[in-house]
């Protein structure tokens, strides 16, 4: 089975605060430096990042153990919110936060769908 996107965001927006965010835009615009590109497709959720120096973290759908969304206040008003995936790698636990995602119910939940589709076992359809 091939490989299909679910959900692709651009860009996200990330929201400091007030008072971080005051002082990032004075400081050249930095917050807008500092955004998360994510797409989560039926194998792997795919995280990039960074300006000068490029990140990009995959995590395997298998290996996810927990998908968790959070709103801030000051984000509910914005319509952004943080998606928090912990996840399985070898014998230890890893933590992977997306920031400043939009509708980040819905992102966790197409992590969720894509989790559930992997982890059902695939039944053949010729039975004895």
């Amino acid at each position: 089975m091939a490989e299909t996107d679910i959900l692709v965001t651009r860009e996200t927006k990330r929201s400091f605060g007030l008072a971080r965010g005051t002082m990032a835009i004075l400081m050249l615009g930095l917050p807008f430096l500092g955004r998360q590109r994510i797409r989560v497709t039926t194998e792997r959720v795919i995280v990039e990042e960074g300006f000068w120096t490029k990140t990009r973290d995959d995590v395997e759908v298998f290996r996810i153990r927990d998908v968790v969304s959070k709103q801030a206040f000051w984000h509910r008003l914005l319509g952004i919110g943080d998606v928090i995936i912990k996840a399985t790698e070898g014998r230890t636990d890893e933590s992977h936060v997306l920031r400043g995602v939009p509708d980040p119910v819905a992102v966790s939940e197409a992590i969720r769908t894509a989790w559930n589709a992997s982890a059902r076992p695939r039944t053949s359809t010729n039975l004895d």
